[in-house]
């Protein structure tokens, strides 16, 4: 049986969008979204939060109708409290700003309950995804809204990170905002986009704001969904959205770049532990790509990187480059044969690649791909150690059991 999705045309965008803002109830199935291929005008990466931060901030003050974001991990701290002041002062002034937030990644019931209700009192509308709870409410944060059972949801993250301002402009990447992104504990990046493709990314948000009890005025469609043209050579792209359920168009995605791979696959990821997907990175060395692998020395899921660890001596015999960057990366992105591009929020590991909400665009860019050679990889490969080998009865054992449960990470 085939998966369900929704497809959605690129011509009738908006007019989808339509359907959801009138919809007397959106449900999880109209999130399985499947776009056609379309066109960005611009693209860059940008690496490290002193790189991302501050252009993101400077679209979010130049908007003029509309900021949305849909945010994992979005904290109050130094960055998390820059970002706070823009959104409240854009409220303030009249432009329209919601936030798609997640519960175990942002916690607006309980550490950052003050955070989220001064967002709230200057007029930012925020909804939440709750998936740890088997009873929860629903609807906008601040809304007296009844508890309902909630097990369909259960252990359903939100772990997508994406900005869309105006219409116009999109942000996709694996940083939340909070500061050991800004600072530098944490290395990741943010992929910034213009033209047609970033209304593939206004329908994930207005499908997801809709889905979880927020409303979005009719009236606001035209200035959400702007036309934006873009000349025939224009840079090919398509947004790739996994939902709880069959249909997980990155998962496939990712499948496809490792098993198509001809000449070169560079690859980083803070959580790899699939074993299909192993399997795939392994099968393209031994055919004669150059593959490099970027993971973290020092991971914060130790659980994670005894079970990655576990497959490092066949990766290494394959002639797979394991690079292990020196602080904790986390960023998730692919790049194949030089042109080929996938950045967004997909782990390797089951949880993203099957249950969660993640967000990924997929670019076929020279220029794109060069710059994540230029901005990320090689510098990466200049200062990250050789991968390693579990050593001993005790290590080696430990590796063995974690990979064993695998699945369950």
């Amino acid at each position: 049986m085939a998966a369900y999705s929704v497809h959605v045309p690129d011509d009738r965008l908006r007019e989808h969008a339509r359907r959801l803002l009138t919809a007397t109830r959106v449900d999880r199935h109209d999130l399985a979204l499947a776009f056609d291929d379309s066109l960005v005008t611009t693209a860059e990466v940008l690496v490290e939060g002193r790189s991302f931060y501050p252009p993101m901030l400077a679209d979010i003050e130049g908007a003029s109708s509309s900021v949305h974001i849909n945010q994992f991990g979005f904290r109050p701290g130094k960055i998390g409290d820059v970002f706070a002041q823009a959104l409240a002062e854009q409220a303030r002034s009249g432009v329209s700003v919601r936030l798609v937030v997640d519960e175990q990644g942002s916690h607006p019931f309980d550490t950052t309950r003050d955070f989220y209700a001064a967002l709230v009192d200057a007029g930012v509308e925020i909804v939440v995804t709750r998936a740890t709870k088997p009873r929860t409410s629903a609807g906008p944060l601040g809304s007296a809204a009844p508890l309902h059972w909630n097990l369909r949801a259960l252990g359903h993250i939100d772990h997508r990170k994406a900005v869309v301002v105006d219409g116009r402009i999109g942000w996709v990447g694996g940083a939340g905002i909070e500061d050991h992104f800004e600072d530098g504990r944490f290395h990741d990046l943010f992929v910034r986009v213009e033209g047609p493709v970033v209304a593939q990314l206004g329908v994930v948000f207005v499908a997801s704001f809709r889905f979880l009890g927020g409303t979005i005025p009719e009236a606001e469609l035209g200035a959400l969904f702007p036309a934006l043209d873009a000349p025939p050579d224009a840079t090919p792209a398509v947004v790739l959205h996994n939902a709880p359920g069959r249909y997980r168009p990155i998962s496939d995605a990712i499948t496809e770049m490792l098993d198509g791979a001809h000449e070169t696959l560079d690859v980083v990821n803070p959580y790899v532990t699939d074993r299909g997907m192993i399997r795939r990175i392994e099968r393209a060395a031994r055919r004669g790509v150059r593959v490099r692998l970027v993971v973290p020395a020092e991971p914060n899921n130790w659980a994670c990187s005894a079970a990655e660890r576990f497959h490092h001596k066949r990766l290494l015999d394959a002639g797979v480059e394991i690079l292990e960057y020196p602080t904790m990366v986390h960023a998730k992105a692919f790049v194949r044969d030089g042109e080929d591009v996938l950045a967004g929020t997909c782990n390797l590991e089951a949880w993203s690649l099957k249950r969660f909400y993640e967000i990924d665009l997929r670019l076929q860019s020279r220029p794109l791909a060069q710059q994540f050679a230029e901005r990320f990889f090689n510098p990466a490969e200049a200062v990250s150690g050789p991968g390693r080998v579990p050593k001993g009865f005790k290590e080696r054992a430990k590796s063995a059991a974690f990979a064993a449960i695998s699945p369950l990470l």
